[in-house]
Order: C-alpha cells, then structure tokens, then sequence
C-alpha cells in the first residue's frame, strides 16, 4: 500500500482519538476516495450500517426497483391469510 503525507496537525489529532474515532475516520476515508471515483484503499474492514445503506442507495444498484413495470402486483392479488388461533 502506497504511502501519504498528512499535516503534522492531523498527526497529532490521530493520536489523540481513541480505536473507535480512528475506526470511523478511516471508513469515512475510504467512503470518500469511493465517491469521488479515486482508487479504493482499504482502510478497515469495519463500516456502520448507516453507512453501508448509504453507499447501496448512492450506488444505484436497487434504481430498478423504482421502475413502474416492476408493480405487478396490486393490493387485490393473492389470498387472504387466516392466522391460526390459540384454542
């Protein structure tokens, strides 16, 4: 893995933030570099849900689904269902 400078400022910073701040920055990290299209680097394998549900909406692997032809089915399809009861 390639190498980068950081500012002695946020060399500093990075020590002072405990596993899980570090953690955080390195997701929203590799979220950025995905954004903006550059070459991914992995720097955690560790990512919220909020996250990973934000990266599947931006990736745009689920548009189908907003599709009108993909409602094929209305309110009046299928049975009824009867629950059993407890007797």
């Amino acid at each position: 893995m390639e190498q980068i400078q950081i500012s002695p400022r946020l060399q500093v910073m990075w020590q002072a933030f405990t596993f899980e701040e570090k953690n955080e920055l390195e997701t929203f990290a590799a979220f950025l570099l995905t954004r903006r299209g550059l070459k991914q680097h992995l720097v955690t394998d560790d990512i919220s849900t909020k996250e990973l549900a934000h990266l599947i909406m931006a990736g745009g692997s689920f548009d189908w689904l907003d599709d009108p032809r993909e409602d094929v089915y209305t309110d009046q399809d299928g049975e009824e269902i009867v629950w059993p009861t407890k007797s």
